[in-house]
């Protein structure tokens, strides 16, 4: 059973406005979320989105040139620095004029935003719903359970997703863009999505009950870290020792939940 709080309730668990949250309501950008009697309600498990800064895009399938161009941006960002990369370098890279590429993008900022935005997209367009889940948590053993959360991206888009969080990386210490996204889209919301799932397999007798926000931010660091390892090397040799490594910290995880004695539990 779904357990709602109301939207007041929500913006001061998210430390945002009630009027905020009410917009988001309006324009269905939080999932689940119904009005009764001219109120929002939303469900407990919600996850705040997480804004787009100037490009207000809602789908970043590029094509053609605009793809090719979007591709060439983040691959140089990435290699030599935002600052260090001009209009020219992108267009030359892409194979275009530079007086083409602006039928495509305004400016090279315009560019970083929407190479901010395509990430939190994605991330988000990527995460399994509960109700996909659902069966694991009723079924699944107790290492199902904890590894079922995994984010499923389009191999299409894969290698622009990690340049980007190289891109994020890197500018982490003065952009505060690229701050935001790391506090809020993964690090924060990691955790509360995580624990909104161990929060239902509580509910229905999967697990017995836990401190499931301290378990979510184990797990969530668990992620955290092998993704930024893979980042640094993303060699066959090194992605097989992080997932194995990131396989047994996810066991130990399970063996701490077997010793809770979870209800019905596998």
């Amino acid at each position: 059973m779904v357990n709602y709080k109301t939207a007041k309730e929500k913006a001061a668990e998210w430390n945002v406005s009630p009027r905020h949250i009410q917009n988001l309501c309006k324009k269905g950008e939080i999932e689940g979320a119904i009005k009764k009697v001219g109120a929002w309600f939303i469900p407990d498990n919600a996850l705040l989105p997480i804004k787009y800064t100037k490009s207000n895009a809602k789908d970043f399938h590029f094509i053609g040139t605009k793809k090719k161009l979007f591709e060439c941006a983040v691959k140089l960002f990435m290699l030599k620095g935002f600052e260090a990369v001009s209009i020219c370098d992108i267009a030359e890279a892409a194979g275009i004029t530079q007086s083409s590429l602006y039928n495509h993008f305004k400016s090279k900022q315009e560019i970083l935003d929407i190479i901010y935005d395509f990430y939190c997209y994605n991330h988000q367009k990527n995460r399994p719903d509960l109700e996909s889940i659902e069966p694991i948590l009723h079924s699944g053993s107790l290492f199902d359970i904890i590894t079922s959360v995994w984010y499923e991206f389009d191999p299409e888009y894969l290698p622009n997703l990690l340049d980007i969080t190289k891109i994020i990386m890197q500018r982490n210490s003065f952009d505060e863009r690229a701050k935001e996204i790391t506090k809020s889209l993964l690090i924060d919301s990691g955790v509360k999505y995580v624990e909104s799932f161990f929060n239902r397999a509580v509910e229905i007798g999967r697990l017995a009950p836990l401190d499931t926000h301290a378990m979510s931010m184990f797990i969530n660091a668990v992620r955290t870290y092998t993704l930024n390892i893979w980042i640094v090397d993303s060699s066959p040799e090194t992605t097989k020792k992080v997932t194995e490594d990131e396989m047994k910290l996810y066991q130990i995880a399970t063996n701490l939940l077997i010793d809770l004695k979870p209800l019905g539990g596998k």
